[in-house]
């Protein structure tokens, strides 16, 4: 029996993809909460807003139920024009966790929100610094006593999981399958040693690395990368935790137009070029293969004597997408029918 190049090419990137499932399911399955203890050190949370007023009035006072008690917020607002200074201020009051830092000019050459987010961290109170944006919501009071159990005297990095508010609509369930598989990505590769990236809606890093690798030297007039540049970085095997569960998950609203989700994606895709060349190659590898799978498959389909081969491979590697995103969405709380998965793969 002779076995056509259409046929290797198909067995060899079905493979490929079938070892980055099994890989991606493992990973997930090892997430594993922190052993059980009472943490007690300083956590201080800060918050890049630009006319995020509205915004602040749902978040702020959803940081300020947080049951952990040894907690600061730090809001840094940045050339803000609608009323956000004016709030937090009033706020800031009658909360003395509320700290305001306030930034009228940007000085030349810098990234405002990479700014305004230096300012924050410089004037923290405590080591650990958790980040999250003012458009998101901690789906639970337990949240910074989740990264706070994270932390221990060798930690430097704590990533967490940030999902979209389902909404109707198959550009937001794409949207919210994208993201999971992004979460599940980023988060099995640290678990296996491998840190490349954290979302900066919900991250923890040490305000002690931070300085002495002079913040975000280096990238500063790069928009965005924030988050994930400074992970790819600096974080490693040894100073980087997972912290994943429902009480620890960040969400927010997507973006509802086409329009602006693809301007979005080009700005993370465009911060992504950045990343340490092994980064590049494993995830790019990943993409490529799932693409070429699905590029090859209809011809292997059509020119194949036997459809039970290539049905069962392609069977077996959505198997393993289906229970790996089962797997993560236990974990987190996230909803995601996996009905949809047979469209969107």
């Amino acid at each position: 029996m002779t076995v056509s190049y259409l046929e290797l090419s198909f067995i060899f990137v079905a493979c490929i993809q079938i070892a980055y499932w099994i890989m991606w399911l493992i990973g997930v399955v090892k997430i594993k909460p922190p052993a059980h203890q009472e943490p007690s050190h300083g956590v201080s949370v800060v918050i890049a807003a630009n006319n995020e007023f509205e915004n602040l009035r749902h978040l702020i006072p959803l940081l300020l139920k947080q049951t952990y008690d040894n907690f600061e917020i730090i809001v840094v607002d940045d050339r803000s024009s609608d009323g956000t200074y004016d709030y937090l201020l009033g706020l800031s009051a009658q909360e003395a966790k509320l700290k305001i830092l306030t930034v009228r000019a940007l000085p030349d050459h810098l990234n405002g929100k990479k700014y305004a987010l230096t300012l924050g961290i410089k004037s923290a109170k405590y080591d650990q610094i958790l980040l999250t944006d003012a458009d998101c919501n901690p789906l639970s009071n337990e949240w910074i006593r989740c990264f706070a159990g994270s932390w221990n005297d060798k930690t430097s990095f704590v990533l967490g999981f940030s999902e979209y508010k389902q909404q109707k609509g198959l550009l937001n369930y794409f949207i919210r399958f994208e993201t999971i598989l992004t979460g599940i990505q980023y988060l099995s590769a640290a678990v296996f040693g491998k840190p490349y990236m954290g979302v900066g809606r919900n991250l923890s890093y040490s305000k002690t690395l931070f300085l002495s690798k002079k913040g975000f030297h280096g990238f500063q007039g790069i928009t965005g990368g924030d988050d994930d540049l400074f992970v790819n970085k600096y974080a490693n095997g040894s100073n980087t935790n997972v912290q994943l569960g429902p009480n620890s998950v960040i969400f927010s609203i997507p973006k509802s137009s086409l329009s602006d989700f693809i301007t979005q994606k080009i700005r993370h895709l465009s911060v992504g070029k950045h990343y340490s060349s092994k980064s590049k190659v494993i995830l790019g590898f990943f993409m490529f293969t799932w693409l070429a799978i699905w590029a090859i498959a209809p011809f292997e389909m059509l020119s194949t004597p036997n459809l039970m081969v290539p049905s069962i491979i392609l069977l077996v590697r959505f198997m393993l997408m289906g229970a790996t995103i089962s797997v993560f969405k236990r974990k987190t709380g996230a909803k995601l029918s996996l009905l949809g998965l047979i469209l969107l793969d």
